[in-house]
């Protein structure tokens, strides 16, 4: 497997406020990878009660994509393609088309805090569906998919029903009496705005009805709550809720809506994000990131670092980072991208009876990055299950054995061992 390689970033960690030590943390190119992008779907009630409009939404940063360079101009393309199939596995539904995005400016083909945004609305029947979400970028020729499982078969089973919800990226005035909602897709709340707003669309017979909603964190601790009376029209209406900021640190939360009208109610929920200026997005949680630290810096810096307020750590872990930044001046640090991007396909990859993160894999995959080879023997007789993973540019190996035969995977090299380690 071919990987450009970028080149070797030392960090300089402190012990103990004296003595200094030395860990090798590598990034690579990006372009090596499948392009990574966002989606979302959100299905929409008709009027006529005999099919859902499905939109799909497809956020490509720039980033992910190769760009080359014609003239003064920087051009980089990609094709989406999109099935539809239904319970049986019979395509409904397809289609294949290109995007092309062209910046004069080289710093925005290598950033992803700028998206190439597409969207495509479905009209089907209710009923069960499996989406495919495929992107080729078509200068490497690399490409990625997702699978999402549509469950609407039930969508209409009551009079009264609600869209999927969605954070509200923009709200654009067509005329006088009409607006359009544009989903944030990344479900991400900015601290640059003290308000933010739910969107979702209703479908009801109308009268005297009920909205509350509540707030709470990922340890299940209330944070906001409200109720209030509405009068709703019959038909299909959008709706928006605005929502405070307040008491909504750098965390995921979870909003649970429950709409009520007569007789019926309908509950949703949603999990949201609020990031901060200057932080990666690769990052849930200021609390978390900073303890996922561990393997590049010292006990005593991730102490002082855990001290204070909210404000204070992420001033501080702010500060940890742009020490190391291998781009000063500019808005983005790749290498706190790579790092935490890492953590997270750990997360996604290695979890057990531990996070991702905390595991002997994970751990050489944060630091390492991606083995240049795996060799894997899960079944060889008299031997318990054991991979090995080459890093052909560092000329390393590190052995991984499954000592309780659950997948629990451990690093047979002692720490030390491992150059830089302290």
């Amino acid at each position: 497997m071919n990987r450009i390689l970028l080149g070797l970033l030392l960090f300089f960690i402190f012990i103990e406020g004296y003595s200094q030590d030395k860990t090798d943390f590598r990034y690579y190119n990006p372009e090596s990878e499948a392009p990574f992008f966002y989606y979302d779907v959100i299905y929409y009630p008709r009027e006529t009660r005999d099919s859902v409009d499905i939109e799909i939404i497809i956020k490509v940063p720039f980033g992910a994509i190769q760009f080359i360079k014609e003239g003064d101009t920087f051009v980089g393309k990609y094709e989406i393609n999109i099935l539809l199939l239904d319970e049986e596995d019979v395509q409904v539904a397809s289609k294949i088309w290109t995007q092309e995005i062209r910046t004069h400016n080289y710093d925005e083909t290598n950033s992803l805090d700028y998206f190439d945004v597409s969207t495509l609305t479905l009209r089907e029947e209710p009923s069960d569906y499996l989406l495919t979400i495929g992107i080729m970028d078509l200068e490497t020729k690399k490409s990625s998919f997702r699978k999402k499982t549509l469950k609407l078969k039930n969508f209409y089973d009551k009079r009264l029903t609600i869209s999927k919800l969605f954070i509200v990226d923009k709200i654009i005035r067509k005329d006088s009496t009409t607006v359009e909602f544009v989903p944030s897709v990344e479900n991400v709340v900015s601290d640059d705005k003290p308000f933010f707003y739910i969107g979702f669309v209703i479908l009801s017979d109308g009268g005297q009805g009920e909205i509350q909603y509540e707030i709470r964190d990922m340890a299940n601790r209330l944070v906001q709550e409200r109720t209030y009376k509405k009068e709703f029209k019959k038909g299909s209406a959008q709706e928006l809720i605005k929502l405070s900021r307040k008491d909504l640190g750098f965390n995921r939360y979870k909003l649970n809506l429950k709409v009520s009208i007569g007789n019926e109610e309908v509950t949703r929920s949603l999990v949201f994000k609020v990031r901060w200026y200057g932080m990666t997005k690769f990052i849930d949680n200021l609390d978390e990131a900073i303890e996922q630290l561990r393997y590049i810096a010292s006990p005593k810096v991730l102490r002082e670092m855990k001290k204070g307020t909210e404000k204070e750590k992420k001033e501080k872990f702010l500060k940890f980072w742009a020490a190391m930044d291998p781009s000063p001046g500019t808005e983005r640090n790749e290498l706190m991208e790579e790092y935490y991007k890492r953590v997270k396909y750990a997360n996604e990859h290695f979890s057990g009876f531990l996070p991702g993160w905390k595991t002997d894999m994970g751990m050489i995959f944060i630091l390492f990055g991606p083995p240049n080879d795996i060799e894997k023997h899960p079944f060889e007789i008299n031997t318990k299950p054991y991979e090995i993973w080459y890093y052909y540019d560092i000329n390393r190996t590190f052995v991984f054995v499954d000592e309780t035969g659950f997948g629990d995977y451990r690093l047979i090299s002692p720490l030390y061992d491992i150059p830089g380690m302290y």
